[in-house]
């Protein structure tokens, strides 16, 4: 069955990586959440897609020059509207802190194509062992060396390999790193590479998936996972039933 993720939460409803993204997300019943992880400049994991916090909070400057103090104190909502004014970028702590209260699983993607964050992926793989949470996150990267030094670290964490259009031998280059998944775009799914992946046993999760049209000629029987910025508006418009969603002691199944 296709995992449906909410990409940076259900960010079409809500301001993307956002505890209200994320919430929405399990209302609208997603199977799992994506989000972005960069450090700030005290060495926490903050949840922001960008290497700035320009465009989605009202401050301005790299997120590595700023302390937490100092990023906490940044509205991430009015941005989007002013219904989500006084929202705060989150903490990889506090997110993981409120995914060990559902069923959700979550794909961490460390931000480290354009910035090197040297010790991230200790950092992240430290958290997810505090909240016990292994068995549910995957962690995700366009840079290769940064999965690398995530599979040195550990060799049980699931890893998947992020492509955008560099997919020749991205097959062999995922199993020489370990990788558990292939994150790439729908049109992977009509290349040789596709095939390939099939064959070794790796699942492919596409991203960003928003309307039946993105997915043109593909079945989903043959992809682990979407990445869509609305999961209920997506599952509806594909006639894909919703998620068994756990929330602290309730389960509920629709």
């Amino acid at each position: 069955m296709t995992t449906f993720y909410a990409h940076r939460g259900a960010s079409t409803m809500c301001p993307e990586n956002t505890m209200a993204a994320f919430r929405q997300a399990l209302r609208e019943k997603a199977d799992g959440i994506e989000v972005d992880v960069q450090l700030s400049k005290d060495g926490e994991a903050v949840v922001i897609h960008d290497e700035t916090v320009d465009r989605t909070t009202n401050g301005t400057g790299a997120v590595k020059d700023m302390t937490v103090l100092e990023l906490k104190q940044l509205d991430a909502g009015s941005w989007y509207n002013q219904a989500c004014a006084g929202e705060t970028l989150p903490l990889l702590e506090e997110v993981l802190k409120w995914i060990g209260r559902t069923e959700l699983k979550l794909n961490i993607e460390l931000k480290t194509d354009r910035e090197p964050y040297p010790g991230i992926e200790q950092v992240v793989i430290d958290a997810v062992r505090r909240h016990e949470l292994a068995d549910r996150v995957v962690l995700s990267s366009f840079n290769l060396e940064t999965l690398r030094r995530v599979r040195d670290i550990s060799s049980s964490v699931s890893i998947a390999v992020l492509v955008w259009d560099n997919i020749d031998g991205i097959v062999k280059c995922a199993r020489h790193l370990g990788a558990d998944a292939i994150h790439a775009r729908p049109g992977f799914m009509h290349t040789a590479e596709s095939l390939r992946a099939e064959a070794a046993g790796l699942p492919i999760r596409l991203y960003t998936v928003n309307e039946p049209e993105d997915l043109k000629g593909i079945s989903l029987q043959f992809v682990d996972g979407v990445f869509t910025d609305s999961p209920a508006r997506l599952r509806g418009k594909l006639g894909v039933g919703e998620a068994r969603v756990h929330v602290g002691t309730e389960v509920e199944v629709i």
